[in-house]
């Protein structure tokens, strides 16, 4: 049985143990209620309070505590008695150092097909050609680490050149500039782009932590102090449906909506059940040995 994800979103919330299935109330009414058996972890998005009998269950049957401040994880409980995280930990490094490839591939290979969807939407839609099928072509001709590099960047000429054409000229956007120093120079686009990435990387970073992954050890990108490293790699499957494809939309229908903060940061609605189901399967991958499969957007 796969096990689930339950989480506590609701300001106020109690958790307790009531004839052995963990409750989750607000103000007296049953939000979820489940048996410990089916639960992976519980994260708490919200300030909320819990019994110790909760932290005794979850101790039992290895449940993950994740606790969140502002849209980003402060605090994990580890068990006493439950060692998964280690063993995770043990067998993420030794693939990462050993054979890193086997996913920053998969990792880029998601990521090129899902460039590929959105950009075909817009070839059929409007009967263009905007090389949308070299991207897919690209992404099965990577086989060693070399290759993973090289690959992603032709992609993303051909994907961001095809973004360029069919978002409206007025908004100035040349290509896609990361995040810098003088993000005041930045046209509305990749200002709008680097929010929804900083909303997203939030959104993978509890998926990880959640998942009892190390956020620091990276497949395709590389180690370094203070970097979640795997985070951006698992990004990497999720930038064109859940930013990218939305704020194309906007710009095309509206593009002054851009000029408005709020309305970019409504614009983005994570699919969370997927996110986190993504680095749940990472885990099972890197501790079972079963083949990792990319999140492939329709």
């Amino acid at each position: 049985m796969e096990k689930r994800t339950a989480f506590v979103k609701d300001w106020g919330a109690v958790l307790r143990v009531n004839k052995g299935r963990i409750e989750c109330s607000v103000k007296g009414q049953v939000k979820w209620s489940l048996s410990p058996a089916e639960v992976s972890s519980i994260i708490f998005l919200v300030t909320s309070s819990l019994s110790t009998e909760v932290i005794r269950l979850a101790n039992d049957f290895g449940i993950e505590l994740v606790f969140f401040y502002k849209g980003e994880p402060i605090s994990k409980v580890v068990h006493a008695n439950y060692v998964g995280s280690m063993k995770l930990w043990l067998k993420q490094a030794r693939e990462a150092r050993k054979n890193p490839v086997k996913y920053a591939r998969q990792f880029i290979y998601g990521k090129m097909h899902n460039q590929w969807v959105t950009v075909h939407y817009y070839e059929k839609k409007y009967s263009l050609d905007l090389k949308g099928d070299e991207l897919t072509q690209l992404s099965k001709e990577v086989l060693t680490a070399d290759e993973v590099m090289q690959k992603e960047a032709q992609g993303a000429k051909i994907y961001w050149r095809a973004v360029k054409r069919v978002i409206p000229s007025t908004l100035g956007f040349k290509g896609r500039r990361k995040m810098t120093q003088n993000e005041e120079n930045l046209d509305l686009l990749n200002k709008a782009l680097n929010i929804g990435y900083g909303m997203l990387r939030k959104e993978v970073w509890g998926a990880v932590i959640s998942a009892g992954l190390n956020p620091y050890v990276g497949f395709l990108h590389k180690y370094r102090a203070g970097r979640i490293s795997l985070v951006f790699d698992l990004m990497e499957e999720f930038r064109s449906p859940f930013v990218d494809r939305p704020l194309i939309g906007l710009a095309r229908e509206n593009p002054e909506a851009l000029k408005d903060l709020k309305k970019v940061y409504s614009t983005f609605l994570f699919d969370s059940d997927v996110i986190y189901t993504q680095a749940r399967r990472l885990a099972n991958s890197l501790l079972q040995g079963e083949e990792y499969r990319p999140f492939m957007a329709k």
